[in-house]
């Protein structure tokens, strides 16, 4: 079989062959004049085959496109490794700030969705505003470039595992990484796949905590790292950044409640992320109840944190609650009376303050015609639930 251009390139690089693998993307970027990502890897290979000042001039094309197109934080990293080669060399970081000002709050974008390729016009790609970025302007981006480090990781490999110490907040500037949670049997489940532009590891680092996920590469990637101290001074001055980080988190923490719980266990992140827009969110504080025993059952709902007791009445003195079990983060309750059309069998009240997630009837429904994995958890679930509660009320006589 013959081979195609591209593979052998890569194989040409693989093998330390850089003057033959410089000729082969030179031809593959002739042939895709658009293609950033090959244009990059010619850059890359004429810095390798010591043509500093070809590099300069490819990857500063390179910076200047993706900067003009809105991708800042492409800009940025191709921009870091300009000023590596040749610290005089600001034009594109000057270009980067007169963008933000010209074009205001919508100036910085990223992409949405896998994209082939590396072509980076709009036609080719989805896109939308990037708030991290797009509220920086002048010296507020001149700032926020400087606190960055590029740091370059091989696809397949952890950044940071469950537990870390959470020091560092990443942008991804190149490439895609998931993020892998552990559900309620002990398996490690993606929840998230993050693109080009999207930032990760800021609930431990707003925390000061430790990281409730593990995040890999999925691709060979370029990532954008800021210190914990280096944030610390950066926010000092601009709070709104904090601010921004922190909606961000909220949001994603969700996302992992969901990813973790039974009920959703059968879904794809893509799906995770519609049934998101679906949720609404409520705080129940300790001691409040949650759903009453004979009352109509309009809502589900999923723990995002917290804990509840869940408590039925007792068969003869119907007075008397019986304690069936406690609930915490990812348990979900509500299901029963939804799927059976009957009053409300439990009483459930919080034992601590309480975040829930919560589906409508409507919703709830919808999601189980759709997803019939949905259905088949929730009436296990039902079963189990109702024969456990016969068993300890007939205990009782």
């Amino acid at each position: 079989m013959v081979k195609s251009t591209r593979a052998k390139a890569q194989e040409a690089l693989l093998q330390g062959k850089h003057a033959q693998a410089l000729a082969l993307f030179t031809q593959l970027h002739e042939e895709s004049p658009h293609d950033m990502r090959l244009y990059g890897k010619v850059a890359e290979l004429r810095e390798k085959n010591n043509d500093v000042r070809g590099a300069v001039k490819a990857y500063t094309e390179i910076a200047n496109a993706y900067a003009e197109q809105g991708f800042v934080v492409q800009a940025i990293a191709i921009n870091k490794i300009l000023l590596r080669l040749d610290s005089t060399q600001t034009g594109v970081q000057q270009r980067l700030k007169d963008l933000s000002s010209e074009r205001g709050e919508d100036w910085a974008v990223k992409t949405t969705g896998l994209r082939t390729g590396g072509n980076i016009t709009h036609s080719r790609l989805n896109v939308e505003r990037m708030p991290l970025f797009s509220g920086l302007s002048g010296n507020e981006l001149q700032d926020f470039i400087d606190s960055l480090q590029l740091h370059s990781v091989e696809a397949k490999t952890y950044v940071y595992k469950e537990g870390d110490r959470g020091n560092y907040l990443y942008i991804i500037s190149m490439g895609s990484v998931s993020l892998e949670a552990t559900d309620k049997r002990g398996q490690s489940k993606i929840y998230s796949r993050l693109l080009e532009g999207d930032f990760f590891g800021e609930d431990a680092f707003l925390a000061r905590g430790m990281y409730r996920e593990s995040a890999r590469t999925a691709t060979d990637c370029s990532l954008l790292i800021i210190e914990r101290s280096t944030f610390d001074q950066w926010v000092s001055k601009y709070p709104r950044i904090q601010a921004t980080v922190e909606d961000f988190y909220r949001k994603k923490v969700l996302t992992r409640a969901l990813a973790i719980a039974p009920i959703f266990s059968g879904l794809e992140p893509e799906v995770i992320h519609e049934v998101l827009r679906l949720l609404s969110c409520k705080t129940i504080q300790l001691g409040d109840p949650i759903i009453t025993e004979g009352e109509v059952g309009d809502s589900f709902y999923l723990i995002r944190s917290g804990r509840v007791a869940v408590f039925t009445s007792d068969m003869k003195n119907k007075d008397e609650k019986v304690p069936l079990t406690t609930l915490s983060d990812g348990h979900f309750f509500g299901e029963v009376a939804l799927l059976s059309d009957k009053p409300r069998t439990a009483t459930v009240v919080a034992t601590t303050k309480v975040e829930l997630m919560v589906l409508t009837r409507a919703s709830f429904r919808a999601l189980l015609k759709a997803h019939p994995s949905m259905k088949t958890v929730a009436e296990t679930y039902q079963k189990k639930r109702v024969q456990k509660t016969i068993k300890i009320l007939l205990s009782r006589k």
